[in-house]
């Protein structure tokens, strides 16, 4: 599990240091990522780390909710959809005000954890902890895989390795699996917008019915609907292919940490290194475009066969 922590400079020697020094001894699994440095690259420098990150650990000090570096860097992670932990050094200091879009309600009622306070606003949310909570939080964040993965043979190197070779074999399988079913629903949204603009082709050809709409605007409609369908179908297998990866892909990861290298892993930070600023766009969310711009294409056929079917 990858924490990236924000932090004001100005609290770090002093206490933000000492926090994380301590938090890496007491959580195994756990790998807390801080920027330091005043390089004119910094935000870049920044980004590709939150991406790295699973989650966020905001330490606030005194003055973090003037600082407009921690602002950026608050805005990175709530843009990169990534959970994001308050952990206050004093009770009485400020919040930034990026977060208060956030705080929808000072009332809400307390987690499952006590002193847990979960701000949601669509799919990202904010949690304030405390010292006293902090460890509930990192040990069940961390050990959610590692207490289903370690087997009698864990130690064994050689099975270990046989058995990491087998599951990222299956990471592959996916992979192929996942082309040939975006090569089927390619080819099943192509038949069925070329039948439509063969239907729309044959409009003046085809009766009208009741001698008010022209059938070849009802197949037209029609067809469409069923393309809606397909899509949606199909935008959802993509969904459940990529969860399924990416939960391939951390136990991938865990297990290359008693390894010799971490292959997959490094690739990733290099990866999200050298796009930098750029938004990176995983192969998942190409294929769902075309999925939604064939579904777009449908919308606008049913849209444009019942102006014409009501003109």
């Amino acid at each position: 599990m990858k924490y990236f922590v924000i932090h004001s400079g100005i609290d770090w020697k002093e206490q933000v240091e000492n926090l994380v020094n301590e938090w890496t001894k007491m959580y195994e699994g756990a790998n807390f990522i801080v920027l330091n440095g005043s390089q004119s690259n910094w935000i870049d420098d920044a980004t590709a780390k939150i991406r790295q990150s699973e989650k966020v650990i905001y330490v606030v000090g005194k003055e973090s909710y003037k600082s407009e570096n921690i602002d950026k860097e608050i805005a990175i992670a709530i843009k990169e959809k990534k959970p994001i932990y308050i952990y206050k050094l004093n009770d009485s200091y400020l919040l930034n005000k990026s977060l208060e879009p956030f705080i929808v309600n000072q009332n809400v009622e307390p987690g499952d954890v006590d002193g847990e306070i979960i701000f949601r606003k669509g799919k990202s949310f904010v949690t304030e902890i405390n010292s006293k909570n902090i460890d509930s939080h990192i040990t069940r964040d961390v050990t959610d895989i590692m207490k289903y993965l370690p087997a009698k043979n864990f130690t064994d190197d050689k099975t270990l390795f046989d058995q990491y070779k087998m599951f990222v074999e299956t990471s592959e399988e996916l992979v192929k699996r996942k082309q040939s079913v975006n090569s089927f629903y390619v080819t099943l949204n192509s038949v069925i917008l070329g039948a439509i603009i063969s239907i729309m082709c044959a409009i003046n050809d085809l009766p009208i019915l009741f001698g008010l709409v022209k059938v070849s605007l009802i197949i037209s409609v029609f067809t469409s609907l069923v393309g809606l369908i397909v899509c949606f179908s199909w935008i959802s297998i993509l969904n459940s292919y990529a969860d399924l990866n990416a939960s391939k892909m951390k136990i991938i990861e865990f297990i290359e940490h008693h390894l010799a290298v971490n292959l997959y892993e490094t690739e990733w930070s290099v990866m999200t290194q050298k796009v930098g600023k750029k938004k990176y766009k995983s192969f998942s969310k190409k294929e769902r475009f075309v999925a939604i711009l064939f579904a777009a294409l449908y919308v606008i056929i049913v849209i444009v066969g019942i102006f014409l079917a009501c003109v």
